[in-house]
């Protein structure tokens, strides 16, 4: 019998490919060792020698194309919760607590110390200073986690949970405004009073991935997906066949692996070989899709391609799939790979930040989600200028267009109910992640841009539709 936190330990696992911006591989990739707690000292001082290195754009307060994202002032008494003349209390979300999944989401804590860090070097948000407060749900415990930030902070930045679902009611009740990372649910990516600067929307989706392998593949129409029947993934899975249908594919194997302990992933591999799949996904995490490729390899047959959404941007994919990773296995991003900074100068810049002032933190793509957000914020909350308040910034935010964190992502729209149409592609390979610039075929920097490749969807989610 599978209990409910066997379960929930599966969902962690899994739930994020509906972000399609997980992609990091947050135990490995970004677990720190033990960086300094936000909401104590870490939030509130400097790195060791960051005035040392001079000659960055962080040193001048600039990140990528964004100038003077903190600055300094003489801010007055407020009456908004988290807010006094010396300090601004962002809540942070995450579930890096769980003992199920230790870590789940670290990267996003360790951006969020690295911000919090550089930004309170330069003056803060306004002469405040940044204290971020760690809301470590650690899987069953956001609602617990909201009650708590809506008596202590202004805002929620930056965060994620796989329950994001919980609660939301209540954070709305009491006024706080979220800046998310990432959202996954349905209820939570449709929530008020929250902004997202890498939009998730329940009723429209990038169709760029797929159309990629149509086009290097015209006659591979018969499609196969294999996921896993927990909230997240399961909204996803709908969204994906409703994607791939409205593209000509056939989808001719359509089924469910189990949360935990499954072992016949070379019975699914001979299912898909009978069936005559050519494209496939899986809507799971790396380890499992690791375990599949490996049966693919025993039983000598692979897809003609295959598209991953880019949680699977993990390090561990590859570093334990090894041979048996096929490199006709693509996903479409919004995110640079890391061996892109040379192209992306705001890519040089989140590694550095991360190395300079949280120097136990790891990079992760998560990280980059939720450096993104608390840079939102900061962008959001100079624009309110003497008038801060959490109406303000929640509309500042909103307003934002064609928004990159300076360039760290595709251009975004955080107020839109739409996907973005800027997209890369990024071809998985035994020996890592690499950006396909011909498959790309970009027109707006590294990126490909369509509006033609984002699809409105027209199934039910469980969610009201968004007024356009």
């Amino acid at each position: 019998m599978i209990t409910r936190r066997g379960l929930a330990a599966l969902a962690a696992l899994a739930l994020l490919a509906g972000a399609c911006t997980r992609a990091d591989g947050e135990t490995e990739v970004g677990a720190a060792s033990s960086p300094q707690p936000a909401s104590d000292t870490g939030a509130e001082t400097s790195a060791d020698g960051g005035a040392e290195q001079g000659g960055s754009r962080l040193d001048r307060g600039a990140f990528g194309e964004l100038e003077e994202v903190c600055w300094d002032g003489e801010p007055g008494e407020s009456t908004e919760v988290g807010l006094t003349a010396d300090e601004i209390r962002l809540g942070l979300v995450t579930d890096r607590g769980s003992a199920e999944r230790a870590g789940l989401n670290q990267g996003m804590y360790d951006a969020a110390v690295a911000f919090a860090n550089w930004c309170n070097e330069h003056g803060g948000i306004g002469g405040r200073q940044v204290v971020v407060d760690d809301l470590d749900a650690k899987l069953f415990e956001y609602g617990q986690r909201v009650a708590e930030a809506c008596q202590q902070d202004f805002a929620l930045v930056g965060g994620g949970a796989v329950f994001d679902s919980q609660d939301n009611g209540a954070r709305v009740d009491c006024g706080l405004i979220n800046i998310p990372g990432y959202a996954v649910t349905p209820q939570a990516r449709a929530a008020d009073l929250q902004v997202q600067p890498v939009p998730n929307p329940v009723y429209s989706m990038a169709t760029s991935g797929y159309r990629w392998i149509q086009e290097a593949n015209p006659d591979a129409d018969r499609f196969g997906i294999l996921w896993v029947n927990l909230d997240g993934p399961a909204t996803v899975h709908d969204q994906v066949v409703e994607v791939v249908e409205s593209l000509g594919f056939d989808v001719v194997f359509d089924e469910q692996y189990r949360p935990i302990g499954e072992t016949g992933w070379r019975g699914y591999v001979q299912k898909m070989r009978d069936e005559g799949v050519e494209v496939f996904e899986m809507i799971g995490e790396p380890e499992n899709m690791v375990a599949l490729q490996q049966a693919m390899q025993t039983e000598g047959w692979y897809p003609v391609a295959t598209h991953l959404q880019t949680n699977f941007y993990d390090e561990r994919f590859v570093a334990e799939g090894g041979s048996s990773v096929s490199d006709a296995t693509y996903m479409a991003s919004v995110f640079p790979t890391f061996d892109m900074a040379d192209e992306v100068p705001a890519m040089t810049d989140y590694l550095e930040l991360v190395e300079r002032y949280n120097p136990d933190g790891k990079v992760a793509m998560l990280g980059m989600q939720s450096l993104s957000a608390f840079l939102l914020f900061a962008t959001a909350a100079k624009a309110c200028g003497d008038d801060l308040t959490r109406q303000c910034v929640i509309e500042q935010a909103a307003a934002q267009e064609g928004w990159t964190a300076g360039g760290l992502h595709s251009p975004q729209t955080p107020g839109n109910v739409e996907a973005s149409p800027c997209r890369l592609a990024i071809q998985v390979t035994p020996d890592g992640f690499v950006y396909d610039e011909e498959m790309t075929d970009p027109n707006e920097g590294v990126y490909h841009c369509d509006p033609d490749d984002v699809l409105e969807l027209t199934r039910d989610y469980g969610v009201p539709r968004p007024e356009r």
